[in-house]
C-alpha cells in the first residue's frame, strides 16, 4: 500500500484569503491537489490534513465521493506545517509501504507525477528511502518517504526544519528524479502566484 498526505491546514496569511477554496477550472485548488493523488492508480489512501477553516474545506471535499480520501483534523496547526505532517502520518493505514507528502496549494501536480515517482521507487528497490522530484535542478513535490521513517519523523521536535532535517540526515538514501513537468515546483503563496498559475493553466488548456 502507498499513502499520500495532503497538507491543507494552513491559514493562507500571505494570500489574504483561503487559498484552498480558490477556483481552479471546474474545481477548487484543494480538490485539484487532492484528486491528483486520488486519481493516481498506485496510491491506495489519501489523508488530507485540515486545520484553519476546516469546515469550509471539508464541505468542498465532501461534494462528491472520493473512496481513497480520509480527512483528519490537526488541532495544533498553528504550530506549523510539521505538526500537520505528524497528524497525517498518524492517520495513515499501518500497512503502508511508503507515503507521499504534498502541500494543498500545488494544483498543477498531476496523477502522472505520483506514478512516475512510484515507478522510480519500485525500480530502486531497497536502496533508497526518499524520492524527490526535481525540475531543472529545483526540488518539488510530492516527496515520497519509505514507511520505515515514520517513527523517526513522529519523534522529531517542532523546533527544527521538519522534513528537511529528515532529508538532510538520510541524504545517502535520497534519490532525486528529474521531471520534465514544471508543475511540481509551483505553489500558491500569494495572489501573484495564483494569477501566474491560472495563466499557465489557460495556456496549457489552449494548447491541448
Amino acid at each position: 500500500m502507498i499513502g499520500a498526505i495532503i497538507l491543507a491546514a494552513g491559514e493562507s496569511k500571505r494570500m489574504g484569503t483561503l487559498k484552498q477554496v480558490l477556483p481552479w477550472g471546474d474545481k477548487t485548488v484543494i480538490e485539484a491537489s487532492v484528486d491528483a493523488a486520488c486519481n493516481a492508480p498506485g496510491v491506495s489512501q489519501v489523508v488530507t490534513v485540515l486545520g484553519h477553516e476546516a469546515a469550509r474545506i471539508r464541505a468542498v471535499l465532501d461534494k462528491e465521493s472520493r473512496p481513497k480520501l480520509r480527512l483528519t483534523l490537526n488541532p495544533d496547526y498553528k504550530s506549523g506545517m510539521f505538526s500537520s505532517v505528524k497528524a497525517g502520518i498518524s492517520s495513515l493505514d499501518p500497512r503502508i509501504e511508503a507515503f507521499f507528502v504534498a502541500p494543498a496549494d500545488q494544483p498543477e501536480i498531476q496523477p502522472e507525477v505520483y506514478e512516475k515517482i512510484l515507478e522510480v521507487f519500485r525500480r530502486q528497490g531497497q536502496s533508497d528511502d526518499i524520492v524527490i522530484p526535481v525540475y531543472q535542478g529545483r526540488g518539488g513535490h510530492p516527496t515520497l518517504f519509505r514507511a520505515a521513517l515514520r517513527s523517526e519523523i513522529m519523534s522529531m521536535p517542532y523546533d527544527g526544519n521538519g522534513l528537511r532535517d529528515v532529508i538532510r540526515k538520510h541524504e545517502d538514501r535520497v534519490f532525486r528524479v528529474n521531471m520534465e513537468y514544471s508543475g511540481i515546483i509551483y505553489d500558491l503563496d500569494t495572489k501573484e502566484d495564483y494569477h501566474r498559475a491560472m495563466y499557465r493553466r489557460t495556456r496549457h488548456d489552449s494548447s491541448t
